[in-house]
């Protein structure tokens, strides 16, 4: 793996400004077929994701990635 959390934790804080920036555009709709049956209107939704997106960064904000460990065993030929 060559990403650390704190790359994660920038993503997060990334999107969740980009979601915002979409929802105060009006770019954000929701689908109107019976299938979503959880939000019919954007704003809820919007707020619901932004809430999520804001929990994860403030789990991921103090995480910190432990370097990879090495094999201490020598190889065999």
């Amino acid at each position: 793996m060559t990403r650390n959390v704190s790359d994660i934790y920038q993503d997060l804080i990334n999107l969740s400004n980009e979601l915002e920036d979409f929802a105060n555009a009006g770019r954000i709709t929701m689908s109107t077929d019976d299938w979503n049956q959880d939000y019919r209107d954007t704003k809820p939704a919007v707020a619901q994701a932004l809430s999520a997106l804001q929990v994860a960064i403030d789990s991921t904000r103090w995480m910190e990635t432990l370097p990879s460990a090495d094999p201490t065993a020598a190889k065999r030929s």
